[in-house]
């Protein structure tokens, strides 16, 4: 997967569209080379949280700090790249409807781990930022009419307040 991969970026205050050159190891990796401290986007277009529906700038290109990225929504699975961590032994990944508290935004969506659902695991072992949500939901706390919808999103596991297994009833039909 060398070639851009458009994203869509949500901070606490903005959300910006734009491309980015993950090279061949995809977003997932990219985004979480610990030796680098931003993201570099293409054609970026910016708009306030408060004010979506107005461009506040076009920018041929534009510099997003890592650590202040919330989410990075993308229009399919397979532009985040590989996002496993690889262990000994045989492991099939189960998914995990959960919902997410973070940054000023709700999250729902399906989290894929080995084996049973570990809060602990997922949020304070290894060394990534990003953990990929699939059959994505963004809601914007503060802005009810700032959501979004995508088959894959990257969110920043620092800026989770909280996290919860939905309950059997709260699932999507995604048949």
């Amino acid at each position: 997967m060398s070639r851009h991969v458009s994203v869509e970026i949500y901070t606490s205050s903005h959300r910006v569209l734009g491309r980015v050159f993950p090279g061949a190891s995809g977003l997932f990796s990219f985004l979480n080379i610990p030796t680098t401290s931003y993201v570099e986007l293409e054609t970026a277009h910016l708009n306030r949280l408060h004010q979506p529906s107005r461009l506040v700038a076009r920018y041929p290109r534009m510099w997003l700090a890592k650590d202040e990225i919330v989410a990075v929504l993308v229009s399919s699975r397979s532009e985040i790249g590989p996002a496993s961590v690889l262990r000994g032994g045989f492991s099939t990944n189960v998914p995990h409807w959960v919902h997410v508290l973070l940054g000023g935004y709700e999250l729902r969506g399906i989290v894929e781990t080995a084996g049973k659902f570990d809060f602990g695991r997922l949020m304070f072992q290894g060394d990534h930022i990003f953990i990929p949500l699939f059959s994505a939901k963004l809601s914007a706390i503060l802005f009810p009419s700032v959501q979004a919808e995508s088959a894959a999103m990257l969110f920043n596991r620092e800026m989770v307040d909280a996290m919860a297994l939905l309950p059997k009833e709260e699932i999507p039909n995604t048949s």
